[in-house]
């Protein structure tokens, strides 16, 4: 049975819509203007594109080494490019915790991956499975890196003020979405099982830094 491309859509944008409310409703104490929110989720969907654009460029380069393309030529591009569209928020008067960093690199991070994912799930062969497997380790692995991404950011903003140390932020972000990304281009059943520990690992962490994030430490 043909299955239509809204109900497809809808599939590729749930899960980042689910998790986005999700780690939204975490902040208990003064929870960030919706408005702001959604701003940072739109705005992380739009720069997929550029990130794609650059992917596609260092894509030719790095063809000779799957672990550079896995780390520089796809890890390094995304993840800069969700600092780029994280920094505005975290830089606003709004971001005054550091959960809030948390709500807004996961917003940015969701919205990209929300973007990303309707790309691969419309038009799949099997959209279903696409859609499946993706909701359990893409989307959430994406989520993840924005939270680390956010924390960080906050906690830097909290504690010692602008300039950023990009390094740090980006840092753990990137690794995390290189190995993973490198787990899965191994095209193996292990590498599969590698990328969802991976993914668990890194739930694990989140709810450290989650739990942290309410003293900033």
């Amino acid at each position: 049975m043909e299955i239509g491309v809204g109900l497809v859509t809808a599939m590729a944008v749930a899960p980042g819509l689910a998790l986005l409310w999700w780690f939204y409703n975490r902040d208990y104490l003064e929870p960030e203007p919706l408005s702001l929110v959604f701003s940072a989720f739109f705005r992380g969907m739009l720069f997929v594109f550029p990130a794609g654009f650059v992917e596609r460029i260092t894509g030719g380069f790095l063809a000779f080494s799957p672990l550079i393309t896995a780390f520089v030529g796809v890890s390094l591009v995304e993840e800069y490019f969700k600092w780029v569209a994280l920094r505005r928020y975290i830089l606003s008067p709004e971001c005054d915790e550091c959960y809030d960093g948390i709500v807004y690199g996961t917003s940015v991070a969701l919205g990209f991956a929300t973007m990303e994912n309707i790309f691969y799930v419309v038009g799949a062969i099997n959209p279903w499975a696409v859609a499946g497997w993706r909701a359990l380790l893409s989307v959430p692995l994406h989520g993840l890196c924005g939270l680390m991404m956010g924390y960080e950011a906050a906690r830097q903003k909290m504690i010692t003020g602008t300039p950023f140390n990009v390094g740090r932020i980006l840092l753990g972000p990137v690794l995390a979405h290189g190995a993973f990304n490198y787990l899965l281009l191994t095209g193996t059943f292990g590498g599969f099982m590698g990328a969802a520990g991976l993914v668990f690992a890194m739930w694990v962490g989140g709810f450290t830094m989650m739990k942290r994030s309410r003293t900033c430490a």
